[in-house]
Order: structure tokens, then C-alpha cells, then sequence
């Protein structure tokens, strides 16, 4: 009896070692598909800019089919696209639309439509990653 009891603590002063690295892990993961997450769609956004040379007027843009009717200037003045010049979806997510943000499990993104930070793309999440950096700053 004596001999299964010290297994037992053994096992339990080894989970309590392995857990929280492998909770550290996951969030780790989780930090490095938003940032991961951020680049494509910052990449989609630019890639809209370059063809169109305007902004999209709001982010889902950037995941249609067809050509919007407007898109931002640099200074955020709404003007007409013309279709032609336009050639997406710039960014495919599975299940369609935006991406989730793994950090919130949300589809929803701080998409900047004013200047001088127009197309300027960042999460809408909280709070900090293991460095302590905050997630705005991503």
C-alpha cells in the first residue's frame, strides 16, 4: 500500500511539473497563429490596395468574389472601383468570410477606414501574451 501511494505522488508532483508547460504551449500557439493570422490579412489587404488602388471600405471586402462598388483613398474618401481592376477574394478563411481570431474565437477585426491609419489591421483582443507584450500591439 505504502509502495502505490509514493507512485502516486510521484505522478502527481510530475503532473504538476508537465501541465503548466503544456498550458504555456497552447497559448504559445495560440499567440503565434494571431500573429500568423494578422499577416494574411494584412498581406490581403495590401494585395487589394496594390490591384485597386484604393483601400477596402470595410474588411469582408478583401474576401468577396466580385468587385465592390467603392473602396478609400490614402485620406479615406470613398470612390468607385473599377471591376477590372479587381481581382479576388484576396483572402480565403476556411469556412468562409474573416478568419477567427484564435485569441477570442471571434471573426471580428479592428479594421482602421480613417487617416492617416487607413487599412491598418490589428485584433480586437485583450490582454497580454506570455512576454507581456498586449496583443494591440501585434
Amino acid at each position: 500500500m505504502l509502495e502505490m501511494l509514493i507512485v502516486v505522488m510521484y505522478i502527481a508532483i510530475i503532473a504538476a511539473i508537465v501541465l503548466p508547460r503544456l498550458t504555456g504551449a497552447a497559448r504559445s500557439a495560440s499567440e503565434a497563429n494571431l500573429r500568423a493570422t494578422l499577416r494574411e490579412i494584412r498581406n490581403a489587404v495590401a494585395s487589394f490596395q496594390a490591384e485597386t488602388g484604393l483601400y477596402p471600405v470595410q474588411l469582408a471586402d478583401i474576401t468577396v468574389t466580385q468587385a465592390p462598388d467603392t473602396g478609400l483613398t490614402a485620406v479615406g474618401i470613398e470612390v468607385g472601383i473599377m471591376a477590372a481592376d479587381f481581382h479576388g477574394p484576396y483572402l480565403l478563411a476556411p469556412g468562409g468570410g474573416l478568419p477567427v481570431d484564435r485569441t477570442n474565437g471571434k471573426r471580428q477585426w479592428d479594421y482602421a477606414t480613417t487617416s492617416p491609419n487607413i487599412g491598418r489591421v490589428r485584433t480586437l483582443s485583450t490582454g497580454t501574451d506570455l512576454n507581456g507584450e498586449p496583443y494591440s500591439t501585434y
